[in-house]
């Protein structure tokens, strides 16, 4: 089953796995948060916001059903954590 549930579409799916692909990646990883940081993307600021977010769902280590479940004490699911994961817009 889709890790995100079966109301996720395809667009956060692959939000999610090619965002983990890049972020296993440190010299990806870095790219990305500069990327994410910069004042010219448009989304920025609320990466800065939710940023421990971001991290929390693209970092190596939990199943996703472990991480559905902090997700959950947290407030968030899985599913509307990764639509936090911001585009990656122009160069990169």
């Amino acid at each position: 089953m889709n890790p995100l549930g079966k109301y996720a579409n395809y667009q956060d799916l692959a939000r999610l796995e090619y965002g983990r692909i890049l972020w296993a990646n440190p010299a990806s990883r870095g790219r990305l948060i500069r990327h994410w940081t910069s004042p010219s993307h448009p989304h920025h600021e609320r990466f800065s916001e939710h940023r421990a977010l971001v991290e929390m769902v693209l970092a190596p280590g939990k199943d996703d059903a472990t991480l559905e479940a902090d997700l959950r004490a947290r407030g968030h699911s899985l599913r509307t954590a990764v639509r936090e994961i911001p585009p990656v817009i122009g160069d990169f």
